[in-house]
């Protein structure tokens, strides 16, 4: 085998940054907006369309996000905008090659409590320098591994898509209030609700590579609902009752920005390969109700984004259960519940069987792409 080349990627690529603040994004919005956090929001405009890297600058761990995208796309400020102006390169090739660097970049970034990535680290990068035809053959066999995942994430997106609709045809305000009186009771959460927080944790706690999962606030995706990206590994003490399993219903009492995107958001735990707990960003609601109703209750039924404007504070906001203990929220009588929950189950069903099909994916690939960049793997 041949010795590899490398190229620094300030000889290669341009990488300015966008423009925005991250309160630009909207819910509901038409373009990607790509910020310094692992999930992709939205924006109704765009000021950027082409074959793009996005590399999130700042991040409070040192977990910089890094995505391809070719198209029409906002960006904030801190994020990097890679392109590639040789013409020996593929830009996506430089998307494959970045991503085994993010843990030299890690240890590189400057900041305390939170972390940057400045010019100077992004100008030292080496590129594996490749013939445009192997970069080719490369891309094309992660390539595959890349749109499988991207057809799985389009069929999970129909199916909660599919469960929404199904909660708002059977708990619309108007539905309950004119034509099923009686349908549901106003109860406090006091009343019907327990909530357990997680642990505290030091640094060196989860310094580790072997230990239990730390199901954190990185895992609570904005709005609601599990990214199963964000574990930490946990080697501390801990109560049993802060132990997590499959189908347990968690919330999101702190949010790093004021735009209440995780406070008060709600998350079902998933497969679990490892004995998991959760931090103190998050609570385990308890009750005698099914959590896949107080699942849809909470995220389609208005409740998250309703509790989360309770929570307070000047730089992270946080929400304390007490202040929201006599907030009254519909609860339908059982027999209702009952008939939703075995309508939906099996949709949440074939959600996480695809989840576990993208988890297999992501692995799959991840192994495979050091070896392909790092020509132990030969292409032909």
């Amino acid at each position: 085998m041949n010795m590899l080349e490398y190229e620094k990627l300030k000889y290669i690529a341009k990488y300015p940054t966008g423009k925005l603040n991250s309160n630009a994004a909207v819910e509901d919005g038409e373009y990607p907006f790509f910020t310094c956090a692992h999930e992709i929001y939205k924006i109704n405009s765009y000021s950027y369309e082409g074959e793009y890297v996005l590399l999130g600058g700042n991040n409070a761990n040192g977990d910089f996000p890094v995505f391809y995208y070719n198209g029409k796309f906002d960006a904030y400020q801190r994020t990097y905008l890679i392109q590639s102006i040789n013409p020996n390169y593929k830009t996506k090739y430089l998307y494959y090659a970045i991503q085994l660097r993010l843990k030299q970049m890690q240890k590189n970034a400057s900041g305390t409590a939170t972390k940057y990535l400045t010019l100077p680290i992004l100008n030292s990068i080496n590129i594996e320098k490749y013939d445009y035809d192997i970069q080719l053959k490369m891309i094309s066999v992660l390539e595959k591994y890349d749109l499988l995942i991207e057809n799985n994430n389009k069929r999970i997106k129909i199916f909660e898509q599919m469960v929404e609709e199904f909660y708002r045809e059977w708990f619309s305000r108007k539905r309950i209030n004119n034509q099923n009186a009686g349908i549901c009771t106003y109860y406090k959460i006091k009343d019907i609700l327990k909530f357990i927080r997680g642990i505290s944790y030091s640094s060196e706690e989860i310094s580790c590579e072997d230990g239990m999962n730390l199901i954190n606030l990185k895992n609570i995706n904005s709005y609601g609902g599990f990214r199963r990206d964000g574990y930490k590994k946990y080697n501390g003490k801990f109560k049993k009752e802060q132990v997590v399993k499959r189908y347990d219903l968690i919330m999101g009492i702190t949010d790093m920005t004021q735009d209440r995107r995780t406070v008060g958001s709600v998350a079902l735990i998933p497969t679990v390969k490892f004995d998991s707990v959760i931090s103190a960003d998050l609570v385990l609601i308890k009750s005698k109700i099914n959590n896949i109703y107080l699942y849809c209750l909470f995220k389609f039924g208005g409740i998250s984004k309703y509790i989360s404007q309770f929570a307070n504070g000047a730089n992270v906001l946080h929400l304390r259960p007490d202040m929201i203990k006599n907030v009254q929220i519909p609860i339908a009588n059982n027999e209702v519940i009952e008939l939703f929950v075995k309508n939906v189950k099996p949709v949440f069903d074939e959600i996480e069987k695809l989840n576990l099909q993208n988890e297999n994916l992501i692995k799959q690939r991840d192994l495979l792409l050091p070896r392909l960049i790092s020509g132990k793997l030969e292409v032909k």
